[in-house]
């Protein structure tokens, strides 16, 4: 069975405050290197998890990092939020990380990168055949609007309601480089692109090559990157076996050597605008048909259409429990609204707060500041 990982990214906030702040390096130094790692702001802060074949291991794996990394957060009174942004923050409080690669991104992209405080939690399942994984892509690339819409979290910008559901995928898609690549025919055309695209200076280098789905720039994997930072671990998990099923649903119509579908580039990069925008709560494009239809139809089909990959993995009754619990209450953007009306933009910080510590009790072991906990009960 193909093996997947995960990559979550974090705000770090200040648990007074509520407001975002330039401390990851500080917690950084708290925690052990190789699951932890900084990112190009200050402010954020990533899990990367090794791979797994079960979602159970793939999700005892992640709970037990986010565990650890609320831990360490709180004995500096520090939270850490998986939401695709931060309802509190000022752009003017976030330092780019020091890194050299950094910087030139920063001065190369100038408002575009100043900007890029956002948190997504990004998918790579391990592959076999990167000339098949390359292919794949086109299978993959009408569906990506219906991922982002199920992980939509982050419909806040410094302090104020933007109406989209994600606004961090309106943000990623201001990159000159970013959203659907386009039908490759073998790994070698995929390097080949983005070795391209670094020589005449559209992005910096091979890792800061962000599309929609690209191929590793180390090892054999096809990762995903269009779905917000995600609070809840479950619905995490999901959209991952969602992710899976789709390359093993690609991998086979490649394996047959059938044609892939072709939507036309406005109507897909259409899709993902419309994604952004509604979320689950309204309706969603599908690019190949050219039909717009309500949110929750389109992503009950996605499951049904995937249901013998899903059930070749063993994930089918898990991914159709936690969809359909996620289509009944809503996306984690409705729910930080309806939080904001009642409470303001500190409500959503404690809610979210709250969300992603839920996992607390099975990490180390170790006691949560009172701070915290209170935090969490509020």
């Amino acid at each position: 069975m193909l093996e997947l990982g995960i990559q979550e990214e974090f705000h770090v906030v200040d648990l007074a405050t509520k407001r975002t702040v330039s401390s990851a390096p500080a917690l950084l130094d708290r925690l052990p290197a190789g699951p932890f790692v900084g990112c190009p702001k200050e402010s954020t802060v990533a899990i990367v998890t090794s791979t797994h074949a079960e979602p159970d291991a793939l999700r005892a794996r992640l709970t037990e990092l986010r565990g650890t990394l609320v831990h360490r957060a709180a004995g500096l009174r520090l939270g850490v939020l998986a939401s695709g942004t931060a309802p509190m923050m000022s752009l003017a409080d976030i330092r780019t990380a020091p890194e050299a690669r950094y910087a030139a991104w920063e001065d190369e992209y100038a408002e575009l990168s100043r900007g890029w405080i956002t948190c997504g939690m990004h998918v790579r399942v391990e592959v076999e055949d990167r000339d098949v994984a390359a292919r794949a892509i086109a299978w993959i690339t009408p569906y990506l609007a219906t991922l982002s819409a199920l992980s939509a979290s982050s419909p806040f910008w410094a302090g104020r309601d933007t109406g989209y559901a994600s606004w961090r995928q309106v943000c990623v898609e201001r990159l000159p480089a970013a959203g659907p690549i386009g039908p490759v025919g073998s790994a070698r055309e995929y390097d080949d692109l983005v070795a391209g695209l670094v020589a005449v200076g559209v992005v910096p280098d091979r890792d800061l090559f962000l599309p929609a789905l690209r191929l590793s720039p180390r090892g054999s994997a096809l990762e995903l990157r269009v779905c917000d930072a995600i609070a809840d671990v479950e619905v995490t998990i999901a959209i991952a076996a969602l992710f899976r099923a789709l390359y093993l649903y690609a991998s086979a119509a490649v394996a047959a050597d059938r044609t892939p579908p072709t939507p036309s580039p406005m109507l897909a990069r259409g899709a993902m605008w419309r994604a952004a925008r509604s979320g689950i709560e309204g309706d969603l494009i599908d690019p190949v048909a050219a039909v717009k239809l309500p949110a929750a139809t389109v992503v009950r089909a996605l499951v049904a259409e995937m249901a013998p990959y899903l059930r070749e993995c063993g994930d089918l009754d898990m991914v159709e429990a936690e969809i359909g619990r996620l289509l009944a209450r809503g996306s984690a953007a409705a729910g930080q609204r309806r939080t904001a009306r009642e409470g303001g933009p500190a409500a959503v910080v404690d809610r979210v707060l709250a969300q992603t510590m839920a996992c607390v009790g099975i990490s180390d072991g170790s006691p949560l500041p009172a701070s915290l906990l209170d935090t969490a009960a509020s």
